[in-house]
């Protein structure tokens, strides 16, 4: 059954439609358009989003042991270590047994990492590095084999860093994106739950989905929806994995 709601009143409405169980599960949150775009013209999901929609990004990181984002991302989104700020959030957390910040995953293959994440933060997450084997020496050599896992041989792949990330106790994964990584996720089926706000707002022009499917792949990918929260205007859609 579908569960239509109304604007959420409080952290405890929202814990209850997102909450997961104890066990493994990997998740994916994004924003969109009415019509499709994953960005604003500045080419960043950050300046289509809203409150509702910021409401649901916080609760789901304070759900996650990880975040999983791949470095362009990093880059477009100037993402730095992840700090839990919200004290509702923080509390959240600590009643779970987390830690109070979620560990950062960095998705690279070719070893080139934006800078703003490789500064030490002792008041945010820790940092990892999901790359491919061809460049896990020389990351290893400037952060430690402690924070950096080979994936792969010269792609990371998906089903690999999940069955890592599981490795480490890092349970409740969680991925911002982008596009690109999304696509390569869905492909190799990895995904459980798609996140998904819906503005009513149009951005025109070219900008890119919410999915890159990877070059000649024909992605295959169902979801049932869950429930639908509507917030002036804004839709917070939860999907789960159907069958094909």
């Amino acid at each position: 059954m579908v569960k239509i709601s109304g604007e959420p009143q409080s952290v405890d409405a929202l814990l209850e439609s997102y909450a997961v169980g104890p066990g493994p599960v990997v998740r994916a949150n994004f924003v969109t358009t009415l019509d499709g775009h994953a960005t604003g013209g500045d080419g960043r999901s950050g300046s289509i989003n809203s409150a509702a929609d910021k409401q649901v990004f916080d609760l789901l990181r304070a759900l996650a042991d990880v975040v999983v984002v791949g470095a362009g991302t990093i880059r477009a989104e100037g993402y730095g270590r992840l700090r839990t700020e919200d004290p509702a959030m923080l509390e959240l957390r600590r009643k779970a047994g987390r830690s109070d910040h979620p560990v950062l995953a960095v998705v690279t293959a070719s070893g080139d990492l934006p800078e703003k994440v490789l500064e030490p933060d002792p008041d945010a997450g820790d940092l990892l590095v999901l790359c491919a084997s061809a460049v896990s020496a020389e990351l290893t050599e400037r952060l430690g084999d402690t924070a950096v896992i080979a994936c792969g041989a010269d792609t990371v792949e998906a089903t690999v860093a999940v069955e890592e990330l599981h490795a480490r106790g890092l349970i409740h994964v969680l991925t911002e994106g982008g596009p690109h990584l999304l696509g390569a996720w869905l492909q190799a089926g990895v995904v459980d739950e798609l996140c998904l706000t819906v503005r009513p707002i149009i951005a025109g022009g070219t900008g890119p989905r919410i999915v890159e499917a990877p070059s000649g792949s024909e992605l295959l990918a169902r979801f049932d929806l869950q429930h639908a929260l509507a917030w002036e205007g804004d839709l917070m859609l939860r999907y789960v994995a159907g069958r094909v």
